[in-house]
């Protein structure tokens, strides 16, 4: 078994999922980009149940953690991954905020960790969505993550996943694809 990827282009909240992954902080703000489609997409509550699980983690989030919660309103979707991209926690200053492809290849970890415990517990057949995270405040290359991402799911695992990478411009759509196809 394995993962299957796919490419798209526009909105990664449109789709039809079991995980939609939210690029998000370690102080889980629903702020910019990915993370404000969030909240309009799943509404309020969403903050709110994410404000809750920071509040019961001790020692909060490092960069590359995953947590999940529900979809908030949003009805597309059953799953909330949010993934402490930009690091937010008290004293880190300027550049230290910006993640690194380390902090990728850790959340890609983290959010398998998910995929597995969907499998055991629910359905071994399930779909993944997400963005290109860190590639927009963040400012990491889009080359290197994709390739990141290339490599992580580019491996046999027991669990039968569609991974979707959700591109937000046609260029990037382009870029995305001709990696992933190794052209």
């Amino acid at each position: 078994m394995s993962y299957s990827i796919k490419v798209k282009q526009g909105n990664l909240l449109n789709e039809e999922a079991d995980f939609i992954v939210n690029a998000s902080n370690t102080k889980l703000i629903l702020g910019s980009g990915v993370s404000m489609a969030f909240k309009r997409h799943c509404g309020i509550e969403l903050q709110t149940e994410m404000n809750g699980v920071l509040n019961s983690i001790d020692g909060g989030l490092q960069q590359g953690d995953v947590v999940a919660t529900s979809a908030g309103k949003a009805t597309n979707f059953i799953y909330s991954l949010h993934v402490a991209v930009m690091n937010y926690n008290q004293g880190v200053k300027y550049n230290e905020k910006n993640p690194t492809i380390s902090t990728i290849e850790k959340a890609l970890q983290n959010i398998e960790n998910y995929l597995l415990w969907y499998a055991n517990k629910k359905s071994n057949n399930m779909k993944l969505v997400l963005p290109l995270m860190g590639c927009g405040i963040g400012g990491l290359e889009k080359i290197s993550v994709v390739k990141a991402y290339k490599t992580f799911f580019n491996r046999d695992i027991d669990i039968n996943c569609e991974v979707v990478i959700y591109a937000y411009t046609t260029e990037d759509y382009n870029l995305i694809v001709q990696i992933i196809k190794g052209t």
